[in-house]
């Protein structure tokens, strides 16, 4: 009989342990589960999760078996079931049994058994999907037994994510687990080298960035391409067969299967920023630089409207026959490091980019004389990477820092197209389904969710909405103030680091004591999120900042109420929203979270440049005005800005195919330039 579990079930087995199956050989489920079997909706989110939940019980029988053995026995069970997965056996079939087993490690390892929504979101990673985890759900603990399963092939398990603390934490946290079931575990770090490199990822298990998989990918590929590696198939030489694996310069093997955690941040936001190798940069000499510095001179003398025009919908800017007529007579550059008039035009552009779009402390910092590119997803920075096409040297002359010649690209590839070289992947975050469709049509994956361990009992205030922005911090300081009394701790999150050391410096003008969190903390990042649910602690950082961190309440905390989030703007993306919410409340904790928003935020320009001079117009003149009824106007931001980034990843996903074609029918390599 083909039974079918509504997805809502988890829910309740979440709550209690239920006893294993009467027979599991048969088929059949015990009658506490027979009881809740219902028909499923027609959404395939729920099939594919009730498809999941068939196979809890079975991994529960298997658990209490595995639960009676030693230590020794279940390494020994572990070697057994990687003769099966290497013998040819389908790993499908082996789910109920490595997760069994799994459980049973998790449980001598940690304390702690993995709850049934683990559990299901495991399996649905295995068969490679995307899951949807709430914030606080254990992703890390997840991710370990679809890792466990594909590692017992021998061919390595990627586990991927957003930056090198989390990477290490992951796998510092994990290796005693893997290891405990006859696994070994690897870990990339930044700057490690080609030998070191290839040690971690010959390990049954490699914890890294989505970054570093990725570019040592396009090493590889250059390193092929430089004629470095002898005839020898590469399986053949790292098994021991023919040449001897040091012949090959490759240090990536195969890519096998991969999950990748914070997938939306790695899936869309980091999708619209291509991974490029660089030949080195140096530093332009004056003659080098001219160019950019008599653009950046022009620039400053031009008026939008009169001399240019700013399309924000296609994030553009175009001369009108007065800006061209300024350059004209402007002692344009001449000789040998000048360029055609039509490229000294270009250049002006992206000078007028550099000082009409480009904000310091939002979307770059000055660190040690050098402008370093801010993440404005994760409010991290990138000091490796430079904008393309001379607007990175056009920020440099703006802010009167050297200038650095323009790198040529050796080689370079989308997160799109890497992560869809894998044979098998799977990732997991907090907030994909609303980006389910791109999902679908990007990566071929489907996006199920998975409730939540316990109900989640967050409340949300509606947003508060005020005329300008000092308005609107002088709001968030009281509240703070307010809610201080009381000694719940405060997140406050913030869009960019000048936002958040201006609120910062008004917290310490009313004597509140408080924490920062941004792009100039960004090592203490992990340290400084992990304290933010103390009693009594108020702690400002950008939005995404100390993501994939924890945020644990201190003794008394939920019964004050738990964890208050205060957004001071919102993000470009609802679910970067929802990320920042869900901070609070994790676990079935008690926590609240509110927006405070004003006319002047700089989300508003989504809506056109001429409405929103005259909402921040409005907002200046203030008067009493109901300003919460301007809520809708920032919701049809974030919907006009989504779209928009939208079709720009689809953009990169249909250009990026059609150079990878055209390189491909030269005999050329579609990843190396």
């Amino acid at each position: 009989m083909n039974i079918a579990v509504e997805a809502e079930v988890l829910n309740d087995l979440s709550e209690a342990r239920l006893a294993p199956p009467v027979a599991t050989d048969s088929g059949r489920l015990g009658p506490l589960w027979m009881n809740q079997l219902r028909s499923v909706t027609s959404m395939p989110w729920k099939r594919r999760l009730a498809k999941a939940a068939v196979l809890i019980p079975q991994i529960r029988y298997w658990e209490q078996q595995y639960g009676k053995i030693s230590d020794a026995e279940i390494r020994r069970t572990a070697n057994a079931l990687r003769g099966r997965a290497r013998g040819g056996e389908k790993l499908t079939k082996l789910v109920p049994e490595a997760f069994g087993l799994g459980c049973v490690a998790v449980w001598r390892t940690m304390g702690y058994q993995p709850f049934d929504v683990q559990l299901a979101a495991g399996i649905i990673m295995h068969e490679g999907g995307l899951v949807e985890l709430a914030t606080g759900e254990g992703k890390t603990l997840t991710a370990t037994m679809p890792t466990f399963l594909n590692a017992l092939v021998g061919k390595g398990v990627h586990v991927a994510t957003v930056n090198d603390y989390l990477a290490k934490r992951d796998s510092d946290i994990m290796t005693p687990l893997f290891e405990r079931l006859g696994l070994s575990v690897g870990v990339l770090q930044q700057k490690m080298d080609d030998e070191s490199r290839r040690v971690q990822y010959r390990r049954d298990i490699t914890y890294g960035t989505a970054s570093e998989f990725g570019f040592d990918f396009l090493r590889d590929r250059l390193k092929l391409r430089g004629g470095q590696m002898n005839q020898t198939p590469f399986w053949n030489a790292w098994l021991g067969h023919g040449a001897p694996a040091a012949a090959d310069p490759r240090v990536q093997r195969e890519l096998h299967y991969a999950i990748v955690d914070e997938a939306d941040s790695i899936f869309i936001d980091e999708a619209r920023t291509p991974l490029i190798i660089s030949n080195p940069t140096r530093p332009a000499t004056p003659e080098e630089s001219v160019v950019y510095v008599w653009a950046d001179k022009v620039a400053k003398q031009m008026q939008p409207d009169v001399h240019f025009t700013l399309n924000l919908k296609k994030d553009k800017i175009e001369l009108t026959e007065a800006g061209k007529q300024l350059i004209r007579y402007s002692n344009a550059p001449a000789g040998e490091h000048s360029h055609a008039m039509d490229k000294l035009h270009e250049q002006i552009e992206k000078s007028l980019h550099a000082h009409f779009r480009f904000t310091l402390d939002h979307h770059y910092m000055i660190i040690e004389k050098k402008v370093v590119i801010v993440d404005e997803s994760t409010g991290r920075p990138m000091p490796d990477r430079q904008w393309r096409d001379g607007l990175h040297q056009a920020v440099e002359a703006k802010e009167g820092v050297p200038i650095t010649m323009a790198a040529s690209h050796a080689a370079q590839i989308t997160y799109q197209n890497f992560f869809k070289l894998y044979a098998k992947l799977a990732g997991m975050s907090g907030t994909l389904m609303p980006n389910f469709k791109e999902m679908r049509r990007v990566y071929k994956r489907w996006v199920t969710k998975v409730p939540t361990n316990k109900p989640v009992i967050r409340t949300q205030e509606l947003d508060a909405v005020f005329p300008t922005e000092d308005a609107k911090f002088d709001a968030i300081v009281q509240a703070v103030s307010d809610i201080c009394k009381t000694g719940r701790p405060i997140l406050i999150g913030t869009r960019s680091v000048e936002k958040s050391e201006r609120l910062s410096a008004k917290l310490t003008a009313a004597g509140i004591e408080h924490l920062v969190l941004n792009a100039r903390q960004n090592e203490q990042e992990a340290q400084i999120i992990s304290r933010a649910g103390q009693m009594n602690a108020v702690t400002v950082a950008t939005n995404m900042a100390g993501r994939g961190t924890d945020i644990k309440l201190g003794a008394g905390v939920a019964e004050l109420g738990g964890l208050h989030v205060i957004g001071t703007e919102r993000h470009e993306a609802m679910r970067v929203d929802r990320q920042l919410l869900g901070r609070a409340g994790r676990q079935g904790d008690p926590g609240s979270g509110q927006f405070f928003l004003s006319l002047e935020d700089q989300l508003l320009e989504s809506l056109g440049l001429n409405r929103q001079a005259a909402l921040v117009e409005l907002g200046r003149r203030g008067g009493n005005r109901d300003w919460n009824a301007f809520r809708k106007l920032f919701h049809l931001a974030q919907r006009k800005l989504e779209r928009k980034h939208y079709r720009q990843r689809l953009d990169l996903m249909f250009h990026d195919r059609f150079r990878q074609e055209m390189l491909a029918d030269l005999g050329a390599d579609p990843f190396v330039d």
